[in-house]
């Protein structure tokens, strides 16, 4: 980002300044985009995590996998890092799809180059020193009838391992299987008439009434709104292997089994 100032008036000095230098910031480059993999990556990496308010700064750098079609839990992603004290500010590089995720979860894109390198905003236009007329108003347009319901996105077969599909601004319905390794995200609610084995994530983009439905209850990772639980966390969980319906109550996942 490049900011122009004007000069300081000559008879009052100037309540900041502004010294444009590229700063040195931690980038966390993604190779993947799978949570349980980052999970142990970051694990390994740090050790096991702790609860900080002294976090670094740093930038999500998407160059590894801007060429691919991997969607990200942006939200999930955040959550993650703060987990190990990381701070994320913004994100570098990627595709059109990905910054759109990124800046759906108020996450702002940098160009990723240096500042020095950047060319200067050209200065602002002087205002105007003559009086306009006011523009008259615009005529009351009328109200736009209600946007028609939006269908679900229904999958018939297996999701198999390595698959990622995602429902955009939609509910999924999976009639089958979710395989280990697999994810399936929407930006709605998920049905899975089977085992969820891989990863379930509802609510993509913020909305925290949504809920992941399954049959038989064995995921890897679970998410909504951005809050997860792996399937260590969920392994001794008295709904593991049963049919549960999973909500997101005070910021909190929570797991109900139902007959």
């Amino acid at each position: 980002m490049t900011l122009s100032t004007r000069p300081a008036s000559k008879n009052s000095a100037p309540a900041l300044d502004i010294d444009q230098q590229p700063l040195e910031i931690t980038h966390v480059r993604l190779h993947e985009t799978h949570l349980l993999k980052l999970t142990r990556s970051l694990s390994e990496r740090f050790g096991n995590p702790g609860v900080s308010d002294d976090r670094e700064p740093c930038v999500i750098d998407l160059s590894a996998i801007e060429d691919s079609g991997k969607w990200i839990d942006f939200p999930a992603l955040v959550s993650l890092l703060r987990n190990y004290r990381l701070e994320p500010v913004g994100v570098v590089h990627g595709n059109e799809q990905q910054k759109t995720q990124a800046r759906g979860a108020d996450l702002p894109m940098f160009s990723g180059q240096p500042a020095a390198n950047r060319s200067p905003a050209p200065p602002p236009p002087e205002e105007p020193t003559t009086r306009t007329e006011p523009e008259p108003e615009p005529a009351p347009q009328p109200e736009a009838p209600p946007a028609a319901p939006i269908a679900p996105m229904v999958l018939r077969h297996p999701v198999r391992s390595g698959t990622e599909l995602y429902a955009h601004g939609q509910d999924m319905v999976v009639m089958n299987t979710v395989g280990a390794g697999a994810r399936v995200v929407a930006d709605g609610s998920i049905y899975i008439h089977g085992t969820l084995k891989g990863t379930a994530a509802a609510g993509a983009n913020g909305m925290a009434d949504a809920r992941i439905f399954c049959e038989q209850f064995e995921p890897e990772i679970i998410a909504i709104c951005g809050t997860f639980l792996d399937g260590e966390q969920l392994a001794r969980h008295p709904a593991w292997g049963k049919r549960v319906v999973v909500e997101l109550e005070d910021g909190q996942l929570v797991v109900h089994s139902f007959d």
